[in-house]
Protein backbone atom coordinates (compact mmCIF):
# COMPACT_ATOMS: atom_id res chain seq x y z
CA UNK A 1 0.00 0.00 0.00
CA UNK A 2 1.69 3.46 -1.16
CA UNK A 3 0.29 6.70 0.56
CA UNK A 4 0.15 10.23 -0.63
CA UNK A 5 -0.23 13.51 0.72
CA UNK A 6 -1.76 15.76 -2.11
CA UNK A 7 -3.03 19.12 -2.41
CA UNK A 8 -5.66 19.84 -5.01
CA UNK A 9 -7.24 23.37 -6.09
CA UNK A 10 -5.67 24.46 -2.26
CA UNK A 11 -7.20 21.42 -0.27
CA UNK A 12 -4.42 18.80 1.72
CA UNK A 13 -6.04 15.04 0.77
CA UNK A 14 -3.81 11.89 2.34
CA UNK A 15 -4.57 9.40 -0.45
CA UNK A 16 -3.66 5.65 0.22
CA UNK A 17 -3.62 3.26 -3.21
CA UNK A 18 -4.80 -0.21 -1.25
CA UNK A 19 -4.97 -2.48 -4.25
CA UNK A 20 -4.70 -2.16 -8.20
CA UNK A 21 -6.44 -4.92 -10.72
CA UNK A 22 -6.13 -3.74 -14.05
CA UNK A 23 -7.70 -0.57 -14.69
CA UNK A 24 -9.42 -0.66 -11.44
CA UNK A 25 -7.73 0.97 -8.27
CA UNK A 26 -8.97 0.77 -4.72
CA UNK A 27 -7.95 3.80 -2.88
CA UNK A 28 -8.98 5.64 0.64
CA UNK A 29 -9.29 9.42 0.27
CA UNK A 30 -9.09 10.70 3.85
CA UNK A 31 -10.81 7.88 5.02
CA UNK A 32 -12.90 7.32 2.29
CA UNK A 33 -12.91 4.58 0.28
CA UNK A 34 -13.33 4.90 -3.36
CA UNK A 35 -12.74 2.64 -6.98
CA UNK A 36 -11.42 4.16 -9.29
CA UNK A 37 -10.89 3.19 -13.19
CA UNK A 38 -7.49 4.35 -14.60
CA UNK A 39 -7.67 5.61 -18.86
CA UNK A 40 -4.83 2.56 -19.25
CA UNK A 41 -4.08 -0.04 -17.41
CA UNK A 42 -0.93 0.35 -15.80
CA UNK A 43 2.55 -0.88 -17.68
CA UNK A 44 4.08 -3.63 -15.88
CA UNK A 45 7.19 -3.12 -14.43
CA UNK A 46 10.22 -4.69 -16.09
CA UNK A 47 12.17 -6.98 -13.98
CA UNK A 48 15.36 -5.87 -13.16
CA UNK A 49 17.85 -7.63 -15.03
CA UNK A 50 20.53 -10.24 -13.28
CA UNK A 51 23.84 -9.30 -13.68
CA UNK A 52 26.00 -12.09 -13.34
CA UNK A 53 29.58 -12.24 -11.44
CA UNK A 54 32.59 -13.04 -13.52
CA UNK A 55 34.43 -16.28 -11.23
CA UNK A 56 38.16 -15.86 -11.75
CA UNK A 57 40.26 -18.49 -13.44
CA UNK A 58 42.74 -20.16 -11.70
CA UNK A 59 45.67 -18.25 -11.94
CA UNK A 60 49.11 -19.95 -13.42
CA UNK A 61 51.56 -21.16 -10.76
CA UNK A 62 53.60 -17.94 -9.27
CA UNK A 63 57.26 -18.21 -9.14
CA UNK A 64 58.50 -18.03 -5.57
CA UNK A 65 59.34 -14.62 -4.69
CA UNK A 66 63.17 -12.70 -5.62
CA UNK A 67 65.79 -13.03 -2.96
CA UNK A 68 65.58 -9.80 -1.07
CA UNK A 69 68.43 -7.04 -1.39
CA UNK A 70 70.22 -6.42 1.60
CA UNK A 71 68.18 -3.79 4.30
CA UNK A 72 68.62 -0.54 2.84
CA UNK A 73 69.55 -1.23 -0.79
CA UNK A 74 69.95 1.67 -3.52
CA UNK A 75 66.75 1.68 -5.55
CA UNK A 76 64.46 -0.65 -3.34
CA UNK A 77 60.95 1.30 -3.06
CA UNK A 78 59.31 0.77 -0.20
CA UNK A 79 55.68 0.50 1.05
CA UNK A 80 54.96 3.83 3.08
CA UNK A 81 52.26 2.46 5.02
CA UNK A 82 50.42 -0.93 5.66
CA UNK A 83 48.44 -2.30 2.97
CA UNK A 84 46.90 -4.65 0.33
CA UNK A 85 48.57 -4.90 -3.16
CA UNK A 86 45.66 -4.05 -4.97
CA UNK A 87 48.28 -4.33 -8.31
CA UNK A 88 51.26 -4.83 -9.59
CA UNK A 89 51.91 -2.71 -12.77
CA UNK A 90 55.49 -3.52 -13.78
CA UNK A 91 57.81 -6.83 -14.29
CA UNK A 92 61.28 -7.41 -14.02
CA UNK A 93 63.35 -6.48 -16.56
CA UNK A 94 60.98 -3.48 -17.40
CA UNK A 95 62.81 0.08 -17.99
CA UNK A 96 60.58 2.37 -15.48
CA UNK A 97 60.64 6.35 -15.72
CA UNK A 98 60.19 8.07 -11.68
CA UNK A 99 57.13 8.81 -11.23
CA UNK A 100 55.52 5.49 -12.83
CA UNK A 101 52.98 3.97 -11.05
CA UNK A 102 54.27 0.63 -10.12
CA UNK A 103 52.46 -0.72 -7.52
CA UNK A 104 48.48 0.48 -6.22
CA UNK A 105 48.24 -0.31 -2.52
CA UNK A 106 45.12 -0.70 -0.71
CA UNK A 107 45.06 0.85 2.58
CA UNK A 108 42.15 2.43 4.79
CA UNK A 109 39.99 1.83 1.92
CA UNK A 110 41.26 3.94 -0.51
CA UNK A 111 43.59 2.84 -3.40
CA UNK A 112 47.46 4.34 -2.55
CA UNK A 113 49.75 4.86 -6.24
CA UNK A 114 53.30 3.60 -4.85
CA UNK A 115 56.02 5.40 -7.81
CA UNK A 116 59.21 4.02 -9.06
CA UNK A 117 61.38 6.31 -7.46
CA UNK A 118 64.10 6.78 -10.23
CA UNK A 119 64.64 5.96 -13.77
CA UNK A 120 66.04 2.52 -14.83
CA UNK A 121 65.48 -0.64 -15.19
CA UNK A 122 62.65 -3.15 -13.04
CA UNK A 123 65.74 -5.35 -11.37
CA UNK A 124 62.76 -7.74 -8.57
CA UNK A 125 59.20 -7.51 -7.23
CA UNK A 126 58.92 -8.88 -4.26
CA UNK A 127 54.99 -8.63 -4.05
CA UNK A 128 51.98 -10.20 -5.69
CA UNK A 129 48.57 -9.04 -5.69
CA UNK A 130 46.74 -10.03 -2.54
CA UNK A 131 49.88 -9.75 -0.39
CA UNK A 132 49.63 -8.11 2.92
CA UNK A 133 52.74 -5.85 3.24
CA UNK A 134 53.75 -3.59 6.23
CA UNK A 135 55.10 -0.15 6.30
CA UNK A 136 58.86 -0.21 5.31
CA UNK A 137 58.29 -3.56 3.48
CA UNK A 138 60.51 -3.55 -0.04
CA UNK A 139 58.19 -3.89 -2.70
CA UNK A 140 60.60 -3.61 -5.81
CA UNK A 141 63.81 -2.77 -6.80
CA UNK A 142 64.70 -0.81 -9.86
CA UNK A 143 68.58 -0.02 -10.75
Amino acid sequence: MNSYKMKINGNDYEVAVKDVNGQNVEVEVNGTAFTVELAEAPKAEKPKPVVARPVAAPSAPVAAPAARPAAGAAGATKSPLPGTVLSVNVTVGQSVKAGDVAIVLEAMKMENNINCGKDGVVKAVYVQKGDNVLEGADLLLVE
